[in-house]
């Protein structure tokens, strides 16, 4: 059996681990969100302008905390350019059958378990830690995202590809494409997360859901022990705090200029 890496086996021993989603290029932003104590981090590569450079310094800023890339989709050479850089796993976006989860593998392992090549980057120390890196390489870990309907007819056969560290749901694609409510109060979206949940445990496979920041009523998420949580974005963030804040602020403001009108008024009888 493949040794896991410390990373994985916190995955595998864990519930719920929240892991905020970074898409802001600015890495500033990834060491401030850092310091405040999340379990990991998760770049945005897929939906986002981040590219590989600046993964690379979102890592450096965020060190030593642990940083997991969900790339642009199944191509070779920038899965391996990704796990050069040292991350601590990827997550892997468009997977819809149990082929292309076999290359997904094949694309992130060092021979002889698998076809990826090893360059003289970050993760082995630009070179210097060449052989130590060797040896830890292929722990990295392979997640593969459930979202859309092949995936989900497909789902038994690409959870059983060995290799394979677990798998995570994307709801609102997931949603969209099986045509059903994204609600935890519809039976139907919740028989189908519960089946992901089923075959991944059955397998003894890592699985994640994505959340926003503003949902209120995460219960049904925490009670059924995801390993991890995408924790809303940087950017949703942004938003939310500033919204509130300026909704808070107007209407204070509203509150003191009707309470001076008042004044004003019974003042100037």
């Amino acid at each position: 059996m493949r040794e896991q890496s410390d990373f994985l086996k916190k995955l595998k021993g864990s519930r719920s681990l929240l892991a905020p989603l970074i898409s802001i290029r600015d890495s500033s932003v990834s060491e401030m969100i850092s310091l405040i104590g999340p379990d990991f981090l998760i770049v945005d590569m897929e939906h986002s302008a981040i590219d590989i450079a600046e993964l690379q310094n979102i890592l450096i800023a965020a060190k030593p905390m642990d940083v997991v890339a969900r790339i642009r989709g199944l191509e070779k050479n920038e899965i391996k350019k990704v796990l050069d850089t040292g991350v601590a796993g990827i997550i892997i976006p468009g997977i819809e059958t149990p082929e292309e989860t076999m290359d997904a593998v094949s694309y992130s392992r060092i021979p002889p378990d698998g076809i990826r090549g090893i360059g003289p980057g970050r993760g082995s120390k630009y070179g210097y830690g060449f052989a130590a890196y060797v040896k830890e390489a292929n722990k990295q870990a392979v997640i593969v995202q459930i979202e859309t309907k092949k995936a989900f007819e497909n789902l038994k056969d690409i959870l059983s590809v060995p290799g394979l560290d677990g798998c995570f749901v994307g709801p609102v694609d997931l949603t969209a494409a099986l045509g059903i409510e994204f609600s935890w109060s519809s039976k139907i979206f919740v028989s189908a997360i519960d089946k992901i949940l089923s075959e991944s445990r059955a397998r003894d496979l890592v699985i994640g859901i994505y959340t926003p920041l503003a949902n209120r009523t995460p219960e049904p998420i925490i009670s059924r022990g995801f390993n991890f949580i995408m924790y809303g974005t940087d950017r949703e963030a942004v938003q939310l705090e500033y919204r509130n804040s300026l909704e808070t602020f107007r209407n204070k403001t509203k509150t003191l200029t009707l309470g001076t009108d008042l004044m004003r008024q019974i003042r100037d009888q």
